[in-house]
């Protein structure tokens, strides 16, 4: 057995190494944040001058001592997307828009939420033609934010792109029900509805049901907002679809007297469908006109 002598030399020394150890532990983390801040000056210079690979390398070195600086992720994909070439798909381009895309997720993995980024990822996936893994991300994120009116919007955007014109206007739809106040979200469902009409893809039937699904959500659009000449626009639009049908369905029918009726009914439907268009008219002349005024 030791005596108190021995036992207060033994003492001492697990004292002296604990403090050997924290003072190493200190030394090595005060190095490690030099080195990262060093880096992050070299990053920040390059970043400056435009010279965005040198920039990426002195991110990416400073993320290397501290993978837990949200800023860094950020300039770093900011870097790598100005290496881009946009619609490009050259192996330097893609390969660039996936480290942008991984730096700027990383970031918000770290910060939670940041719209300007989540636009800047948004334009990669659609202008890069990289839609089916946009999707697979906005979807994996809609389940944990499943009333994310931003995350529903992008997703119809991206089906829309797709030409998934049934998943779309489901997301669409579900925007719009979140967000009853807006009348953008009732013109998008509008304009989607126009657009798959005018494909002409669809029997004209289905045509039919499509374009009187969108002409309800139009004047929900012109009525939260009377001014509204987009509004005005796509209602023409859907309306002149409708005189279309007509004229189709006229030309089908065997019964002379429906027949007549159908092009009544054609006629009517361009008729107000020029309404709506000198409405639109006056309305982008009056918007034109106090632009102008305020310039």
């Amino acid at each position: 057995m030791l005596n108190k002598k021995g036992q207060a030399v033994k003492l001492k020394a697990r004292f002296i190494t604990i403090l050997f150890i924290m003072s190493l532990v200190v030394s090595l983390t005060g190095c490690a944040s030099f080195n990262e801040h060093l880096a992050m000056k070299d990053a920040a210079s390059f970043y400056k001058q435009g010279k965005w690979e040198d920039a990426a390398k002195k991110y990416e070195e400073a993320l290397s001592i501290n993978p837990y600086r949200p800023i860094n992720y950020k300039y770093l994909g900011f870097c790598y997307w100005n290496m881009i070439e946009p619609g490009s798909t050259a192996e330097k381009d893609m390969t660039a828009t996936r480290k942008a895309l991984d730096a700027f997720q990383k970031y918000l993995q770290l910060v939670g939420k940041d719209d300007q980024i989540q636009d800047y990822i948004i334009n990669l996936y659609i202008n890069q033609n990289l839609l089916d893994e946009g999707v697979r991300f906005y979807e994996s994120l809609l389940k944990d934010n499943p009333t994310d009116t931003r995350i529903l919007f992008t997703l119809s955007q991206m089906y829309g792109k797709m030409g998934n014109f049934e998943k779309s206007l489901e997301y669409s739809l579900k925007k719009a029900d979140l967000t009853p106040n807006d009348p953008a979200g009732y013109v998008y469902i509008a304009a989607l509805c126009w657009q798959r009409s005018y494909n002409r893809q669809d029997p004209i039937p289905e045509r039919e049901k499509i374009v009187n699904m969108g002409l309800p959500n139009i004047d929900k659009a012109i009525n939260l907002d009377p001014k509204n000449s987009g509004a005005y626009v796509y209602k023409g639009l859907l309306l002149r679809q409708l005189s279309e049908i007509s004229k189709l369905k006229a030309e089908e029918e065997k019964d002379k007297r429906k027949k007549k009726e159908l092009l009544a009914l054609a006629d009517d439907y361009l008729k107000k469908a020029n309404e709506v268009r000198d409405i639109a008219i006056k309305l982008k002349k009056e918007e034109r006109e106090k632009s102008e005024a305020s310039s």
